[in-house]
This record gives C-alpha cells, sequence and structure tokens, in this order.
C-alpha cells in the first residue's frame, strides 16, 4: 500500500516590536486596509498623538507584513489589525499574547482595551473581562475591556 504525503509548507513567521519612526511605514498601510478602506474609520481618526510614545508590533509572515497592534504607555492595547487573507491563522492571539507580556514586564497594573462588539469573544479567551456599556468609536459599536 502507498501513502502519499502531503507535503506541508514552512512557514516563516516573524514578530518584530518597534517604535513609531520604525513602525510606521510597515504599520500604516495595514491600518489604512483593515481600518480605513473595510470598516470606513475616517482618516482623520485614524491618526492620533499615542502612536509616536506606543510600543508597536509588526508580524511579517513569509516577507509579508500582514499585522499590527499598539501598546500605549498607560497600558492600553488598540489599533490591532490583521490583513484579511491572515486571519483566524492565530497572528492576533500572537501579538496580543505579546503586548501582554511587555505590559507585565512594564508592571503596569491593569491592560485596557477598547474591542469592537464582534470581537470580544477573542478577548475574553485572553482573559479580558468588559467593563461598562456600549458605546461608538469612529461610528462602530465597541465595549471596554480589562485584564
Amino acid at each position: 500500500m502507498t501513502r502519499e504525503l502531503n507535503h506541508i509548507k514552512s512557514e516563516k513567521i516573524e514578530l518584530k516590536k518597534l517604535n513609531w519612526h520604525d513602525a510606521q511605514t510597515l504599520a500604516k498601510p495595514i491600518r489604512i486596509s483593515v481600518f480605513i478602506q473595510e470598516q470606513y474609520v475616517p482618516e482623520a481618526e485614524e491618526w492620533d498623538d499615542e502612536d509616536s510614545s506606543s510600543l508597536h508590533i509588526i508580524v511579517i509572515k513569509n516577507g509579508e507584513t500582514v499585522a499590527t497592534a499598539r501598546l500605549t504607555e498607560n497600558g492600553k492595547i488598540g489599533r490591532m489589525a490583521v490583513l484579511k487573507g491572515y486571519r483566524k491563522q492565530g497572528i492576533g492571539s500572537m501579538m496580543l499574547a505579546e503586548l501582554i507580556k511587555v505590559a507585565k514586564q512594564r508592571k503596569l497594573s491593569e491592560i485596557k482595551l477598547w474591542s469592537q462588539t464582534h470581537a470580544q469573544d477573542f478577548y475574553k479567551k485572553h482573559g479580558f473581562i468588559a467593563k461598562g456599556d456600549e458605546f461608538l468609536d469612529a461610528g462602530i459599536p465597541h465595549i471596554e475591556m480589562r485584564l
């Protein structure tokens, strides 16, 4: 009996922690694609002063930049975006776990984020708990969550 072996393509995933100066050329196209083009966030609301003081995570998969997120100095995780073709592959969880690790290394007593309401279960799996009432941010329903 002959068995056919399925060859699994080796995938290289690289996670970079960068300041905004070094991250922006990689992060901006992802945030434009996900937030401005897909979710219709007004461009003026996407860019803020928090970028320059935040730690940014960039995920590169097989040479292509596919995801980004940030951690502000006061412990807020945000601007988490994964390009459409790369969702549901664990990339968001990898970024979130790294940002939680960094926040703990910084000895932050609490980590917070504003979750789009459809993404609450994702954050709950990582230990976040919803606080308060649903609200709109850039016209999109959100809920504050904390760890």
